[in-house]
């Protein structure tokens, strides 16, 4: 039967293997940057010249691989929390928002590598608003500790 521990053990495996995924990827962004700069072709224009496209794309696939390691590093320690009973703890919620802040920041180096390939522009739009959703649910998080926390007072 599946239950909410079961859920949470694969919510954990996911994240091990989402960052192990994330490193394997890390050894080939230059092939995978060769490929799209040909492949890709039939995009519509850019701000830059596709053939000049090779190092930006590098640079930003590097920046957002580093991104999503942080990013998981902290849904790692946030799922670990969670399987102690530690739900609504401070820690808790400095990881939501180091994990919107990162969202924003991956955001942001999509959009501006949108200037070359114009896909990452609306990729970049949308970590964003992942980002800003995340804040929310971090906003949701600090409001549940803190009424925890006068719970515990009040008992």
């Amino acid at each position: 039967m599946w239950n909410k521990d079961k859920s949470l053990i694969l919510s954990r495996i996911l994240t091990i293997t989402a960052a192990g995924v994330c490193i394997f990827i890390a050894f080939f962004i230059p092939t995978i940057s060769e490929w799209y700069k040909y492949e890709m072709a039939f995009e519509a224009t850019s701000i830059f010249d596709r053939s000049t496209m090779f190092l930006p794309m590098c640079i930003t696939m590097y920046v957002c691989d580093a991104l999503a390691l942080a990013a998981l590093w902290n849904l790692h320690l946030l799922l670990r929390n969670i399987s102690r009973d530690q739900v609504f703890i401070p820690r808790n919620t400095s990881c939501l928002r180091r994990i919107s802040w990162i969202c924003m920041a991956a955001g942001a180096v999509l959009m501006i590598f949108g200037l070359w390939s114009s896909i990452f522009a609306f990729i970049g739009m949308a970590a964003v608003m992942f980002g800003l959703i995340m804040r929310v649910l971090k906003n949701v998080f600090e409001k549940a500790v803190e009424i925890k926390s006068e719970n515990d007072f009040t008992i």
